[in-house]
This record gives C-alpha cells, structure tokens and sequence, in this order.
C-alpha cells in the first residue's frame, strides 16, 4: 500500500463516519416527530471501480489493480456507506385524538428513535472518526521524518 492509498483509505472512513454522524444528528432531532422512522447507515468496503482501473492501467499505474478486478479479488479503498436504511420497528403509540395523523382510534405513532442508543452510536462514530484522523496524522509525521532524512542535522 502507498503512502497516497493510506490516506485515500483513511479519507474514505472519514467522510464514511462523518455521513454517520448526519445521519444520527437527523435521528437525535426527530426524536419527538410523531412517525418518524430511525434512519441507520449500512457500511460496505469501497473498491476501486472498473473505469479508475482501466483508466490506472492506460496512465501506467498499477496493472495488478486490474487482475484483482478481474479475478473478483478487488483491493478495497476503506469504507463507504452503501445506503441508508430505514428501521420499520414500530414507534410508541400515543392516544391523541385531535391530532392530523390520529387514526381511527385516535391513536399517533410516535418515533422510533432512542436517544440513548443515538448517542452510544454517536460515541462509536467519534471514535471511528477519530482512529481514521490519527491514522492520517501518523502518515503526515511519517512523509515529515522522511523528507527530513537528507537535511543536514535530521
């Protein structure tokens, strides 16, 4: 892995948990909206698509990229989020009847949001964000000591 894979994959998990985050911060804040459905991100390893391979491959980087596109064996990037899901679970219901989305019964389904479990996942994704930036700060101090080699007193 080169030094620029390294931090294309530690960017990749950053704007992965950063998308988390929006996502939890969306669920935090509809929290009291009656029939509101918890939105969670799913997470999938990124690959290099087919057109970055061939296009890699015609300006002379990597051909390796290619075979392990074509032998399935594809090199991941990090992570990204592969899509939005929306958790159908059911939300409390709540008897007020003169509100616009009452049913017949004069029932309204609240949110499905825990809050507790909103800031738990929030914690896991700062501490997913956080390991990603140390792993782009440890690259930066390493290209640092690296250009440093040739200089007189480094």
């Amino acid at each position: 892995m080169s030094f620029f894979d390294l931090l294309d994959t530690a960017s990749n998990g950053l704007e992965a948990q950063r998308l988390r985050m929006e996502i939890i911060s969306q669920n935090v804040a509809n929290a009291s909206t009656p029939g509101y459905k918890r939105k969670i991100a799913i997470f999938a390893p990124k690959t290099n698509d087919a057109f970055g391979i061939i296009m890699a491959r015609q300006l002379g980087i990597k051909e390796e990229d290619l075979l392990n596109f074509i032998s399935g064996n594809q090199v991941t990037r990090g992570v990204q989020v592969s899509e939005v899901a929306i958790d159908q679970t059911p939300g409390q219901k709540m008897y007020m009847p003169q509100h616009p989305n009452a049913d017949k019964d004069g029932y309204v389904e609240m949110s499905n949001v825990d809050s507790l479990m909103e800031m738990l996942e929030m914690m896991y994704a700062t501490r997913g964000y956080k390991a990603n930036l140390s792993i782009v700060e440890m690259a930066k101090s390493a290209a640092r000591e690296t250009l440093n080699i040739g200089k007189p007193g480094g």
